[in-house]
């Protein structure tokens, strides 16, 4: 009989413990994979804090080895086992007028904002762990790998850590410069230096920015220290330096070309300061659902307004080629790594509770207590 495998399932609010399931059956159209490691991803902690979201195997940033593969999923994905694959969190359809153009993103089945009933929808990180066959998630030694998966092959050599970071720096290269416009000559100011906004000013410098700006706190010192080493020109502690000072002197007082936002910031306080900072033609992201914009002063100023929305195959795909590349020093994002029995400690250091300097947190699940 083959071994059962062990998982860290979310049993209720900030609560988790290591669990057992019967290493499943694979189909000719699927497979299993061994997973090396999962990264904590910026959405975890929120997810992890949730009412009414257990049992869940969370997880969604994940790398591992095909352990097990079906013909007609070997043929479809031109995989074999022992190949190493990181995967998208999406469970697309593969048939609606969205997954076909290409932008699976907007798949009424993938997209987290449409589905009706979140918990019960199957996507990696964030489901109910009683659907069969119950490994949906990255904090366990073997995934699933359903028919329907997003898989990119990981480069030959690359640490498992450091793919990982496909996900978070995909963000960063879609919001940034496929969405954000950001490009050779612009001007890029960035809001907040976790993993999504330091990805966001990598991309932007290796697309060709000439200045590229990243706005934190007292607390993210460290990560704004990390920011400069990884495509920041200058970093800016709002709450000792003036943001519009610093943007005005590095843009002549021209004002940005791109402003990211990826703070989530619920005020409308960056929603402002994204506006007030713009110059005209500007392309803006911004990420608040609880934020309102003015529509008179996009108007003067001619912006465009748009809305992050997770990455595309190309965005993730881009991420991994440029991780690869060697012109960037992106372990430096990878700060912190535990084993299965302390994803508790890992969630939380994602966070920023009970320990320091926390950037990119990922889970080995094999890595021995």
């Amino acid at each position: 009989m083959k071994s059962p495998v062990r998982a860290s399932v979310k049993t209720d609010i900030e609560t988790c413990e290591i669990r057992e399931f019967e290493r499943p059956e694979i189909p000719p159209g699927a497979g299993l994979l061994k997973v090396e490691c999962a990264g904590v991803g910026g959405s975890d902690p929120e997810m992890y804090r949730k009412p009414n979201t257990a049992p869940c195997i969370m997880g969604h940033e994940n790398v591992g080895a095909v352990e097990e593969l079906g013909e007609i999923a070997a043929k479809r994905w031109g995989l074999k086992k022992g190949d190493r694959i990181a995967l998208h969190e999406y469970l697309p359809c593969w048939r609606c007028e969205w997954c076909l153009q290409g932008d699976f993103r907007l798949c009424m089945e993938a997209d987290f904002f449409n589905v009706k009933d979140r918990f019960n929808t199957v996507r990696y990180g964030t489901c109910n762990a009683d659907i069969a066959p119950h490994l949906w998630g990255g904090f366990a030694e073997y995934m699933y790998l359903a028919p329907n998966a997003v898989i990119h092959r990981v480069p030959d050599g690359m640490n498992a850590r450091v793919a990982t970071l496909a996900i978070p720096l995909g963000n960063g290269v879609q919001w940034a410069v496929l969405d954000g416009g950001a490009k050779f000559g612009s001007h890029v100011l960035v809001f907040g230096p976790g993993q999504q906004g330091l990805g966001c000013a990598l991309a932007a410098k290796a697309a060709g920015a000439q200045t590229v700006i990243i706005a934190g706190l007292t607390r993210d010192r460290a990560r704004l220290d990390v920011s400069l080493k990884l495509g920041a020109d200058i970093a800016v502690n709002t709450e000792e330096e003036d943001l519009s000072k610093a943007v005005m002197k590095a843009t002549g007082g021209r004002g940005v070309d791109v402003v990211v936002d990826t703070t989530g910031d619920p005020s409308g306080e960056i929603a402002e300061q994204a506006i007030a900072l713009s110059a005209k033609g500007a392309w803006l992201s911004l990420n608040g659902l609880g934020q309102s914009a003015p529509i008179g002063e996009i108007k003067k100023r001619y912006l465009t307004v748009k809305a992050p929305r997770g990455h595309s195959y190309r965005a993730v795909e881009s991420a991994l080629k440029l991780a690869a590349s060697g012109r960037w020093p992106v372990e430096l994002l990878c700060s912190h790594d535990y084993g299965l029995e302390d994803v508790h400690k890992a969630v939380l250091a994602t966070a920023g509770r009970h320990v320091d300097n926390a950037i990119h947190v990922t889970v080995s699940p094999w890595k021995k207590a």
